[in-house]
């Protein structure tokens, strides 16, 4: 239950993200490569976007109302929780104005982009936020609180957990964004009946857009993992086990693009239900820990002498 508490509204954030970009680049298509299905899958990602968006709203005001309780002006923690839900805020009245005037905006198809990639862009600014909100709240809960200052909580570098996290954001918005937008049209197949064709082509792009940003994410991922070998083998604490399991999670992290990518060269995506929903919970279990460990905090050592 605790890493469904992360895990549910982390993916919802993510994919709310990315969604507003994917919607604002299928309306674009729909102009320059002419053909309506871009204009009805942007229209259903834009929906997908826009619940999500307004879930993540409610819930997390109704979840700050039981857990924060009060608002201290003069509290850091407090002014950056609700900061963050307020750029989210924002960011979800941009997206219910990008899909409220789709009608309207039909004949100013650049000016519709625009306030897609727009809200697109307070989402990020909201994530961001709804990430070092967090980071402050575990950072208050711990023992040694009042030794952190926000150099200890913040501490720019290569490599720290907290701005790994926020590196990888915008591939992983990206990739669950497909992901999750690839299964809502299965689900969106008897509601919106736009034929046959519209989804045999509509499918494979968003698992194919899945797919391209989820390889970024993983060549990012090696990358790493590349660093952190190189320094525990200059250290000699790199053993032979440790190769063997850091080669198995590399491959782990590599099966959603390859569930993707068997959608997106299918002759009959439609059929491929199952398999659309292993890869989207396996991409959600496996970005999971990487955002889990952004919430660990370090004090240097003269801090930390004398503390059992």
């Amino acid at each position: 239950l605790d890493a469904l508490s992360v895990a549910l509204p982390l993916a919802a954030l993510l994919a709310f993200v990315g969604l507003n970009f994917m919607s604002a680049t299928a309306r674009g298509l729909a102009v320059t490569r002419k053909r309506a299905s871009y204009e009805k899958c942007a229209r259903q990602l834009a929906l997908l976007a826009l619940l999500l968006g307004w879930l993540l709203l409610i819930c997390g005001r109704v979840w700050l109302f039981f857990t924060q309780g009060s608002y201290t002006p003069d509290s850091l923690s407090d002014f950056m929780v609700e900061m963050s839900w307020v750029m989210l805020g924002l960011a979800v009245l941009f997206n219910s104005l990008y899909f409220a005037l789709w009608k309207f905006l039909l004949k100013m198809p650049m000016l519709h982009v625009g306030l897609g990639v727009v809200s697109g862009i307070q989402a990020c600014i909201a994530t961001a936020a709804s990430l070092a909100a967090a980071r402050m709240l575990t950072a208050l809960a711990r023992p040694d609180a009042d030794m952190l200052t926000l150099g200890h909580i913040y501490v720019p570098g290569f490599g720290t957990p907290f701005w790994c996290a926020i590196f990888w954001a915008l591939p992983l918005t990206l990739a669950v964004a497909g992901g999750m937008g690839a299964f809502w049209l299965v689900l969106r197949r008897k509601y919106d009946d736009f034929g046959r064709d519209h989804y045999n082509t509509m499918l494979p792009w968003c698992a194919t857009w899945a797919r391209n940003a989820w390889a970024i994410f993983w060549v990012i991922l090696l990358a790493s993992s590349v660093f952190d070998v190189q320094r525990e083998w200059q250290n000699d604490t790199f053993t032979a086990m440790d190769a063997v399991l850091e080669s198995a999670e590399l491959l782990l992290w590599l099966v959603p693009a390859l569930l993707w990518t068997l959608v997106g060269r299918s002759a009959t995506p439609m059929r491929h239900k199952l398999t659309l929903l292993a890869a989207l919970v396996l991409a959600v279990a496996v970005m999971l820990p990487f955002y889990m460990n952004m919430t660990e905090i370090t004090l240097p050592v003269y801090l930390t002498d004398g503390i059992e």
